[in-house]
């Protein structure tokens, strides 16, 4: 009996093993680089993917232009989220499959203070260039798709050279990290970016006369396993990841 008791055991253990390399002999990990504009709302949808699918998610935030240099070297991925030139870009090299871009999210480019500081109003043109000719320093991004809208906007402002003297560029990262440290007055980025950083307060957007539009839209790799990648970028399109993707700053496409 007792011969008989440690053969069942023996048989049941083995029987568990092979259930468990069945069940997940489907389920691979799925390299995704990720623009860091992205970074709060999929934080929040990774686990629910993964539950959902049975694979798992494996990210790399950055700016957009740092991970589109990263593709170009080489470095593996399935998904990647840039901004649509940088993926036109990479569509022309070959690195990204033709027909595969989806757009996922806009976003416009805010203000933010250290938390409890005083908020300056930036509800107009006017209003926000006092604001930024007011502070000590601004700290901005340089490499980012946000250093772009905020070069555009100084210009429009006619502020260039007044701001930038006593900015402070940072080359990747979260400028809202910078002001949080007390290294700089105002951290200039895109919406969800500042929104993710707990020691500011976040003012708000840019005023519509200054504002341009930061477009997130992700794209398969051209040696990717088409429908895992598939799966991921309908799931960011899904009503559920939708309300997600708003909540968190970002205006779903």
């Amino acid at each position: 009996m007792v011969r008989f008791s440690g053969r069942l055991r023996t048989l049941c253990l083995l029987a568990i093993s092979v259930w468990g390399v069945a069940t997940n002999a489907h389920a691979a990990e799925v390299i995704v680089l990720c623009s860091q504009g992205l970074k709060t709302a999929l934080d929040e949808l990774i686990p629910q993917f993964e539950r959902a699918s049975g694979d798992s998610l494996v990210v790399t935030y950055d700016t957009s232009a740092i991970l589109k240099a990263q593709v170009e070297t080489g470095k593996p991925f399935d998904v990647v989220v840039l901004t649509p030139p940088l993926i036109t870009a990479l569509i022309q090299q070959g690195k990204v499959a033709d027909g595969t871009a989806t757009a996922l999210a806009r976003t416009g480019v805010g203000l933010a203070v250290k938390k409890g500081a005083a908020r300056p109003d930036i509800g107009s043109a006017e209003a926000l260039k006092r604001a930024l000719t007011g502070a000590g320093s601004v700290a901005y991004s340089t490499s980012g798709a946000s250093g772009a809208v905020f070069a555009a906007a100084l210009q429009k402002l006619g502020i260039t050279d007044e701001v930038k003297a006593r900015g402070k560029a940072i080359p990747n990262g979260l400028t809202g990290e910078v002001v949080a440290r007390g290294e700089a007055d105002l951290a200039v980025q895109l919406m969800p970016e500042l929104m993710s950083v707990s020691g500011v307060d976040v003012i708000g957007p840019f005023p519509a006369e200054v504002q341009s539009y930061v477009v997130l839209t992700g794209a398969i790799s051209a040696t990717a396993d088409k429908a895992r990648a598939e799966a991921l970028l309908a799931f960011l399109k899904a009503p559920a990841a939708v309300a997600i993707i708003r909540a968190k700053g970002l205006e779903p496409n």
